[in-house]
């Protein structure tokens, strides 16, 4: 996810790049030909921001460097460009040049929004903490000291600082609820998850049962368990066994639903009917056992099979009564010599006779 975010980011950046060495570029000529007194600023401020424009824009391109070190130093430069105005304003030409002070302002709610994206939320609270003090005292210092309406200044400065204390709660309040809602799905996660195979778990199994239940939709439900797995784990290590819980694990999760419903046993969801759900059931194991002979641990000795018991599930139906007739068949697919699939045809939940489809 994070290498997609990043590769999203590089495209916008790449056009803010050019676009920035453009504007940059016909302001530093602007200033180069111009006999304002502020033509001094601009030829300091216009081509550093053109030189981190030149240089991100090397750096996106020959994808070196994590985006994220790219945003710190742009919010360092644009930082400086916007809040460097004052301070020059008041050395050199003594007082804030015309519209100069609406420009810094914007400026310093630009680098408070790129201080809140690109920081934490302590870190950022802190830096622009400290450039609305920094602002605020050098303008109501000027204003007392040239006799200006240093209380006018003073109301300005506290609408600016509410402002920004509305910006900063605004983004404490959408971090953290992004936060809390990545930690809700994490642990929605953790909880539906099995941890050794990433198929759902028991809990997890019975919420896609239900829900099937509740939509009224037919499915296959099949037992899937593994043959003699207690000599494997017994002659091999548990190791090997759970080497092998892992291989089923990714040859059945092709189904449309798999779960691991414990120990060595699985249940496979297949949200078709008839032969078709019959059909794609037994490709699917046959798909499985594949995987195992392939990837198998090499010290077994024996080829590790699965027995499964399956039946048709009628709309509604509920899945307790089915999975007893799945488990049925399971046990008759065992007695039976094991490494087969049994399919259970009878809808209604009265024990029968399975018919025998061999793997």
């Amino acid at each position: 996810m994070e290498g997609t975010a990043d590769d999203t980011r590089r495209i916008y950046y790449l056009w803010a790049c050019a676009a920035g060495l453009l504007t940059t570029a016909a302001l530093t000529l602007q200033a180069a030909t111009s006999r304002d007194p502020e033509h001094l600023y601009f030829l300091i401020t216009q081509p550093l921001i053109a030189l981190f424009c030149a240089w991100s824009l090397l750096a996106v391109l020959r994808n070196a460097g994590h985006v994220i070190r790219l945003e710190r130093l742009a919010l360092l430069v644009v930082t400086f460009a916007t809040t460097s105005r004052l301070p020059f304003d008041l050395i050199l030409l003594g007082q804030p040049a015309p519209g100069a002070e609406a420009q810094m302002i914007i400026g310093l709610l630009m680098s408070a929004v790129l201080g809140f994206l690109t920081l934490g939320l302590r870190s950022a609270t802190t830096f622009v903490a400290v450039l609305y003090a920094l602002h605020a005292t050098l303008i109501i210092q000027h204003e007392l000291r040239s006799g200006g309406p240093w209380l006018s200044a003073l109301g300005t400065q506290l609408a600016l600082g509410t402002l920004l204390t509305l910006l900063a709660a605004l983004f404490h309040f959408r971090l953290g609820y992004m936060q809390a809602s990545q930690d809700r799905d994490a642990l929605h996660t953790l909880a539906v998850t099995d941890p050794l195979t990433g198929l759902l778990n028991r809990r997890g199994g019975e919420r896609a049962l239900n829900a099937l239940t509740a939509e009224q939709r037919p499915y296959l439900l099949a037992v899937a368990d593994v043959d003699d797995f207690k000599r494997l784990n017994d002659g091999h290590g548990h190791a090997a066994g759970d080497q092998v819980l892992r291989l089923l694990a990714g040859g059945l999760q092709r189904a449309d639903t798999a779960v691991r419903w414990g120990g060595e046993e699985f249940l496979i969801i297949t949200e078709q009917t008839g032969p078709p759900a019959e059909t794609e059931l037994r490709d699917l194991i046959r798909h499985t056992h594949d995987r195992l002979h392939t990837h198998g641990h090499p010290a077994l000795t024996r080829p590790v099979t699965l027995s499964v018991g399956a039946v048709h599930v009628t709309p509604g139906q509920p899945w307790q009564d089915a999975l007893a007739r799945a488990d049925r068949a399971l046990y008759a697919a065992k007695a039976a010599g094991k490494n087969r699939i049994l399919m259970d045809p009878h809808p209604a939940p009265t024990p029968s006779s399975p018919h025998v489809t061999h793997t």
